[in-house]
């Protein structure tokens, strides 16, 4: 054992006999230890050994960072890396290539440092519980403290570099080396990592792979790729990281660790190039993050309602609510880690899943497969078809994603429904990758209990846009009971899916229907009968017309396709629980909205733009065609209901022509296509024109000759913030009474009844 530190060395002579020491230590691997200056002075390069007790006692250990005192911090770890083995032996060829790296160094050294010599050569591990000490033949084990900690001695003005212990200490658990991140500039870092090694945050950052590769959220990110925006915001599960083990054939590990160093001296300034290359082994992954601001979360982080959201601490980190590790160096660009615990909790079953349908896009030469994702609310439907989502990206260039579910969209704004062509990797909230898509029906509402007939129509019409080129993902509705599970057994008939993934918990005291094919070919649907059902041919009180018998027999033939039920069980904290949503639907929604319309702010200003102070667009009456999907307006008010208001952009087939002065009215609620949202800022009644804000580009509004409202709304903060207005703030007012007739908001009857219970009635 080589001690550094006299005064290290003399306390372990008292604490341990000399027999006793001599027979404990000639079965461990070499201890290093380390005295530098600052609060935590020890670091300890160690290959399975353990620690003694007495040795620890004898040691003072500072609690405080800024502490002068000279201390000493006693910690074991074990490497994980195999290539570390290699080049502990290989001593003399260590010298080389650090001889080398300091020939090649550009800036000259700083003969003003006061960094001890031995802190220079020694690596900092990741701490492992489970030290061992031997008190009269008896074997004693203890855990030892983990601590996130940043390197002592860097002068100041230069860059700083930061080592995070990311797990939890636990007992049988390989340790792991440690996080290494380096401040190389204002704005970025080098972060590396080892294999297997993972990297929990909170923020946003631009990430560029410089070597090795890392998976995020199925998605894997290699060297060669171009940078990829990270969003791990407070609205959903915190964002990891994760390095994956990687090999060259044909390479040695010298050459890999000399291309590790070309690397850095492409990307890395000579200050911090030294220290950077003392922890670099031959199967470490080199990620570059950058500090990032688009005029999205600028804009959207100007509304104090939302600025939270953006920002790099929350309230809850800050009062101690939320654990978080300190790293300087991630912390200056806005990312905050956190443990790994945080993360995004994946089962077993759900791997399965993914890598069995992963196989089945692969290898199947049948075509390729529709997998339609169901399950209730707050189960995880989300995180799995963005994760599914991701991975079949890595094989294949683009994948179809069929979103159903209006009131929790993921491409499109709340209430549509859409049909996208989705080539890049989903690493975001909704709000922040809002896309044109391939086919879009504005539905007008965010549920669809309102009108089940137009919603299953509107299904069929975006389905016929499916060209069956790439595999199909379907997003489904968190309704799955009653007449909810009645829609969904109608939606597996019309869509024919190959695979059906239905995710459930044990953690729920009850569980939907398992969507066999056995139990979607006898229930009953909203618009088709089970099979029971057209066996026994029950005679109802009010018979369908011809037509209507003729759609449900042809629906009834499609869904007897028998399809393969794979059950996946969500087993992250809250599961199934809507109490434990950090933010309601609604707010999700808003913010959805927002993140459209934040594709009007320009390119080149750091300062966001307010939506009032922007030029709308004009429209004649003539030109366009009004109707209110979610309810029935008189045609004197319909412009009071058009103004101030969210519409839905569309195109119907049939011209708009009306000789009348007034605007031009549909009698009936049309199913076709829609190209985006906008808002009636204002109506010129002298001149007949509509003032319509949008970010639809010039070329699809020349298009446009239907403009649809419904029940989805403009978010609030959106009048509350008018910036630079003087006086009284437009559509804002104090002086309201709800006792006013028609002053509340509208109440409307969404009882869904079945199709005979409504002839019946009639």
């Amino acid at each position: 054992m080589r001690v550094s530190s006299p005064k290290a060395a003399e306390c372990l002579k008292q604490a341990v006999p000399t027999a006793a020491r001599r027979r404990r230590w000639k079965r461990k691997a070499m201890l290093v230890l380390t005295d530098v200056s600052g609060a935590k002075q020890l670091s300890v390069l160690t290959r399975r050994c353990c620690l003694l007790a007495s040795c620890r006692r004898g040691v003072k250990r500072s609690r405080h960072r800024q502490s002068t005192k000279n201390t000493a911090t006693w910690k074991c770890a074990e490497e994980v890396c195999k290539e570390d083995e290699t080049m502990r032996s290989s001593a003399t060829e260590q010298d080389e290539e650090q001889h080398e790296e300091e020939n090649n160094t550009e800036s000259p050294r700083n003969t003003g440092r006061k960094i001890n010599g031995s802190h220079k050569k020694s690596r900092t591990q990741k701490n492992q519980a489970c030290t061992a000490a031997e008190i009269d033949g008896e074997a004693m084990y203890q855990h030892l403290y983990t601590d996130s900690f940043a390197l002592n001695g860097v002068p100041n003005g230069e860059s700083s570099q930061d080592f995070i212990d990311d797990d939890a200490v636990s007992s049988g658990a390989s340790a792991r080396l440690c996080l290494t991140a380096v401040n190389i500039r204002n704005d970025q870092s080098i972060v590396l990592m080892s294999p297997s090694q993972k990297l929990t945050f909170r923020g946003r950052c631009r990430v560029t792979c410089l070597y090795g590769s890392v998976q995020v959220l199925g998605f894997t990110i290699g060297q060669g790729q171009p940078a990829y925006c990270l969003y791990s915001l407070p609205t959903h599960a915190a964002m990891s990281i994760e390095a994956l083990p990687h090999c060259k054939p044909g390479r040695t590990k010298r050459e890999m660790k000399m291309e590790v160093k070309a690397v850095f001296r492409q990307h890395v300034p000579a200050a911090s190039r030294h220290s950077l290359m003392k922890e670099v082994t031959s199967s470490c992954s080199v990620l570059l993050f950058e500090h990032l601001d688009t005029p999205g979360t600028v804009f959207l982080s100007s509304f104090p309602e939302y600025r939270e959201v953006f920002a790099s601490h929350s309230k809850k980190m800050n009062l101690g609510k939320l654990p978080f590790l300190e790293c300087s160096a991630l912390t200056s660009i806005g990312v905050v880690p956190l443990p790994d615990d945080q993360g995004i909790t994946i089962s077993e079953s759900w791997m399965a899943t993914v890598q069995e349908l992963l196989k089945t896009c692969l290898e199947d030469d049948d075509g390729y497969p529709i997998i339609l994702v169901c399950g209730g609310k707050n189960i995880g439907k989300s995180t799995f078809h963005r994760y599914l989502l991701n991975s079949l990206l890595n094989h294949i260039p683009c994948v179809e994603f069929l979103e159903l579910d209006v009131g929790q969209t993921e491409f499109s704004p709340p209430g549509c429904m859409a049909l996208h062509l989705v080539t890049d990797p989903v690493l975001s909230p909704p709000y922040m990758h809002q896309c044109e898509p391939q086919k879009m029906v504005y539905y007008g509402d965010v549920s669809c209990e309102r009108d089940l007939d137009r919603y299953v129509e509107t299904v069929k019409y975006l389905y016929a846009g499916y060209k069956k080129e790439t595999p199909l993902v379907i997003n489904t509705m968190g309704w799955v009971k009653g007449f909810g599970l009645s829609i969904l057994v109608d939606l597996i008939r019309l869509l024919t899916p190959t695979h059906v993934v239905q995710l459930g918990s044990a953690e729920r005291s009850q569980e939907p229907a398992a969507l066999t094919p056995e139990f979607v070919q006898t229930a009953a649907g909203w618009q088709t009968k089970g099979k029971q059902h057209i066996q026994q041919k029950p005679e109802p009180l009010n018979s369908l017309s011809e037509e209507e018998e003729q759609d449900n027999h042809l629906n009834l033939q499609a869904g007897f396709q028998r399809h393969r039920l794979m059950r996946v069980q969500s087993e992250f904290p809250g599961v199934g629980d809507r109490s434990s949503l950090k933010f309601r639907s609604n707010v999700l929604r808003d913010l959805a909205l927002l993140g459209c319309f934040s594709q009007l702010q320009p390119l080149d200003t750091g300062c966001p733009v307010p939506l009032h102070s922007m030029l709308p667009y004009q429209v004649p009456f003539s030109a366009v065609a009004l109707h209110v999907l979610h309810c029935d307006v008189t045609p004197t008010h319909i412009l009071y209901a058009a103004n101030a208001n969210l519409v839905a952009l569309c195109r119907i087939p049939n011209a708009v022509s009306s000789q009348a002065n007034g605007p031009v009215l549909l009698p009936q609620a049309p199913i076709c296509d829609c190209f985006g949202v906008g808002i009636i800022r204002g109506i010129n009644l002298e001149k007949r024109l509509y003032y319509i804000l949008t970010p639809i580009p010039v070329a699809r509004l020349k298009q446009v000759n239907c403009l649809l409202m419904g029940a989805v709304t403009i978010p609030h903060s959106l009048f509350r913030n008018q910036p630079g207005v003087i006086g009284e703030v437009p559509y804002i007012t104090s002086d309201y009474s709800f006792d006013v007739s028609g002053a509340g908001k509208i109440k409307v009857g969404t009882q869904p009844r079945r199709r005979g219970h409504v002839n019946a009635v009639s």
